[in-house]
C-alpha cells in the first residue's frame, strides 16, 4: 500500500491515514466540483523538444492528473494542440482548450464530462509584452448549481534568461501590471455583468506574501479577491512559498470546501531525473461545493 502522505502535501494539515494515491480520485463527488492548476513544464509535441520525453513520460503525466481527480485542470507551458493529443491519448476522458497567443508556451484547460466549458476566448491585455507574455485564457464552467468563469494566466517569470539587473527589474514591472490588468477584467465582470462567481487560476511566478519587491499587490489589495493558495508551499523547494494559485473573487468562498487543498507532490513520488520529465511544478487541487443555490 502506497502511502498517501507520501504523495499529497497540504498547507493546513498532514494526512496521515494510509491509503493509496487512487484514492484522490475518490474526493470527487456529485456534491463538489475539483478544480486545480498544473504547469507542465514545456509539454512539447515531440519535435525538437526543449524537455526530450518519451511514452513513458506522458503516461506518468497522464496518471497524475488522472490520480488529481481534477474535473477542471488549468495548464500552462503546452507548446500546441499535438502536445496534448499526445498527453490525453492515456486520459482519453478528458477534453481540452487551448490559446494560441502563447507561440511555444500556451494556456489550456482539461475538462471532464461531468462539467459544461463554453465561451472561451483569449484576454489580450494580460500579454503586456505579446512577445515575451502570454495572454489568458478565459472560459465558463458549469456543474451543478454552481456556475464561474475562469482566467487561466501565466505571468510572466524572473528567470535565468533575465541576466541583468534592468532585465529583472523589467520583468518585475511586467508581472505587477499583469497583476493590475487582471484586477481590472475582475472588476469590470463584477461591475457590468451578472457572473460573481469569478477565479483567476495559473503559474503566477510569485507569491502574495513577499515583501521585498512585490509583485501580485493590486491582486492582493483587490477587496474582492482572495487568495486561497497563499499558504500552500513549493513543491520543489519546501521551504518555499508557492507560486502557483488559484485565486476567486469573495462570493465563491462559501462554495469552497475548507481544507479541500492538496498538492500532488510528484517530487515525492519519484527520484529528480524522472520527476523533471513531468514538470518542475506540481499540481494543486481544491473541491468547491455545487449544492447551493446560484447567487448570481
Amino acid at each position: 500500500m502506497i502511502t498517501l502522505t507520501k504523495y499529497i502535501s497540504t498547507a493546513l494539515f498532514t494526512i496521515i491515514m494510509s491509503i493509496g494515491l487512487s484514492s484522490c480520485s475518490t474526493i470527487v463527488s456529485d456534491q463538489s466540483l475539483s478544480i486545480g492548476t498544473f504547469n507542465i513544464a514545456w509539454l512539447g509535441d515531440g519535435i525538437d523538444d526543449t524537455i526530450q520525453r518519451d511514452e513513458s513520460d506522458y503516461k506518468r503525466i497522464a496518471d497524475v492528473i488522472q490520480e488529481s481527480g481534477a474535473e477542471i485542470l488549468c495548464l500552462q507551458e503546452i507548446e500546441n494542440s499535438t502536445s496534448l493529443d499526445k498527453l490525453i491519448t492515456f486520459i482519453p476522458q478528458y477534453k481540452y482548450i487551448i490559446g494560441k497567443g502563447g507561440r511555444s508556451q500556451n494556456l489550456a484547460v482539461l475538462y471532464k464530462p461531468s462539467v459544461s466549458v463554453d465561451n472561451s476566448y483569449e484576454y489580450l491585455p494580460i500579454a503586456v509584452d505579446p512577445i515575451r507574455n502570454r495572454p489568458g485564457l478565459v472560459f465558463n464552467a458549469k456543474k451543478g448549481n454552481f456556475d464561474c468563469t475562469i482566467m487561466v494566466v501565466h505571468f510572466k517569470s524572473s528567470s535565468r534568461y533575465d541576466s541583468t539587473e534592468a532585465l529583472k527589474i523589467l520583468a518585475r514591472q511586467m508581472r505587477y501590471k499583469q497583476s493590475e490588468i487582471a484586477g481590472v477584467w475582475v472588476d469590470s465582470l463584477l461591475q457590468n455583468t451578472k457572473e460573481q462567481d469569478l477565479f483567476i487560476i495559473g503559474d503566477f511566478n510569485d507569491f502574495p506574501k513577499r515583501i521585498k519587491d512585490p509583485t501580485l499587490t493590486p491582486l492582493v489589495q483587490n477587496s474582492s479577491l482572495v487568495f486561497l493558495s497563499e499558504n500552500l508551499k513549493s513543491c520543489k523547494y519546501p521551504n518555499l512559498f508557492g507560486i502557483d494559485h488559484i485565486v476567486i473573487t469573495k462570493t465563491s468562498v462559501q462554495r469552497f470546501k475548507k481544507d479541500s487543498e492538496f498538492i500532488i507532490n510528484t517530487r515525492s513520488m519519484y527520484d529528480d531525473k524522472i520527476a523533471d520529465k513531468i514538470s518542475d511544478h506540481c499540481p494543486i487541487l481544491m473541491q468547491f461545493d455545487i449544492q447551493q443555490k446560484d447567487n448570481d
